[in-house]
C-alpha cells in the first residue's frame, strides 16, 4: 500500500511508507515551503496522509 499528501499548492506527496511519505514531505515544506519548517510536526503531515 502506498500513501498520498495532496499540498494545498497542487502538489501531491507520495510514499510507499509512512517513514518515505514523511520525508518525502518534508522535503518538499523545505524546497517549496521554508517558512514552514518546523512548524508542521509529523503527526500533522500524517493526519493528512491517505492510503491509495
Amino acid at each position: 500500500m502506498s500513501y498520498i499528501i495532496n499540498c494545498p499548492d497542487g502538489v501531491t506527496v507520495r510514499g510507499e511508507t509512512h517513514d518515505e511519505l514523511l520525508a518525502n514531505a518534508e522535503a518538499h515544506l523545505r524546497e517549496a515551503h521554508p517558512d514552514l519548517v518546523g512548524k508542521v510536526s509529523r503527526d500533522e503531515l500524517l493526519s493528512q496522509a491517505r492510503a491509495v
